[in-house]
């Protein structure tokens, strides 16, 4: 996490397409957004400069600033934090300024905005009929709002004592990353841990159903679900820590990556496992497997912000913050580079669409 926000297609077959660039008198030709990848442009802290593009499964159309585009050139905000999807809908959720912006996933036009009981939203995940919202200013706030789909009122809140950070369904629960990362309040602004706890919270009832204490190793880096389950990266300066919690049982399995310091962020697809470490390193194993890899599968460049795994593709961000970003597009097998590009402000998330 930067330490910035602490501080409160189907396409035509007879069109002819051109790459849309990031300056602000682009034309993006009206297309819809499916069979490829939205990017979300986290934006500037202080600017409304966030957006979202998006690139075709075949990597040779880009096309940026496709939220203002499609709405008659409304800002969207600050610091779009991530993205969710529900249905046919993407929920584009806003750390700053308060608010999640609800478009048609295909043609991103707006349908409408949900800014009740939100302080610092974060991240996003749905069960049944409902949709969760994590709010964390990393001061006094630290909530989880849940939602009703059918008309986006609000239900309730659930606060937590520490953190409230990522959050996925897994298995008919609801995960919430509640401890984390906070920073000291002067420079150099150093990482510190605020706990070790993970929350399972029961859909049915909008409650607390269990919290999961993991070791006292590290700091708790990433929150994922796959097959079902969720699982959990901690890192320190000496080795980092795969969990695989099961959240009936409120238990939990460890892998530790030995030697592999500062793990960032993780991803499992395909039954293997995909995670960054600083330094810019992207290493992958075998779902299951103990033994840790020696070697980097490919090394990226600049600010490794945003990271995901789609389709045997590893989609990575440069971040920049005053301008454009580039992405870095590897294959998952060989890491061999297939493309990069350019998109917005400070490119934070890959989603596949």
């Amino acid at each position: 996490m930067n330490i910035r926000k602490i501080l409160p297609f189907i396409f035509a077959s007879a069109l002819v397409f051109n790459v849309a660039c990031s300056s602000d008198s682009d034309e993006i030709p009206a297309v819809t957004y499916e069979n490829g990848i939205l990017i979300s442009d986290e934006g500037g802290f202080s600017t409304p400069t966030s957006n979202v593009s998006f690139i075709s499964n075949d990597l040779g159309k880009v096309y940026n600033k496709i939220y203002s585009t499609n709405n008659s050139n409304e800002n969207l905000g600050n610091v779009l934090q991530s993205i969710g999807f529900n249905g046919d809908h993407a929920y584009l959720v806003s750390n700053v300024p308060n608010k999640i912006d609800i478009v048609n996933r295909y043609t991103f036009k707006k349908q409408t905005t949900v800014t009740s009981n939100l302080d610092n939203p974060r991240y996003i995940a749905f069960s049944g009929n409902q949709y969760y919202v994590t709010n964390n200013n990393f001061y006094d706030v630290m909530k989880m709002n849940v939602y009703n789909t059918a008309d986006n009122s609000y239900v309730k809140s659930i606060d937590f004592p520490r953190s409230a950070e990522k959050i996925v369904e897994a298995g008919g629960n609801i995960i919430v990353q509640t401890d984390g990362v906070t920073y000291e309040t002067t420079a150099p602004y150093g990482e510190l841990s605020t706990g070790y706890t993970v929350t399972v919270v029961s859909p049915s009832t909008n409650t607390i159903n269990k919290v999961i204490t993991l070791p006292s190793n590290g700091i708790i880096r990433d929150l994922i679900s796959y097959n079902g389950k969720p699982y959990v990266l901690a890192s320190d300066n000496t080795n980092s820590y795969i969990y695989e919690l099961n959240a009936s049982a409120g238990t939990y399995q460890t892998t530790t990556l030995t030697a592999i310091p500062q793990a960032q962020k993780l991803r499992i697809t395909d039954n293997k496992i995909y995670f960054t470490t600083s330094g810019n390193k992207i290493y992958t194993m075998n779902f299951g497997s103990t033994t840790v890899p020696t070697a980097p599968l490919a090394t990226s460049t600049g600010n490794l912000y945003g990271f995901n795994v789609i389709d045997g593709r590893i989609y990575v961000s440069d971040a920049n913050y005053s301008g454009d970003s580039k992405v870095n597009v590897y294959d998952a097998t060989s890491g061999t580079l297939l493309k990069t590009f350019a998109t917005g402000i400070a490119t934070n998330g890959f989603y596949k669409n």
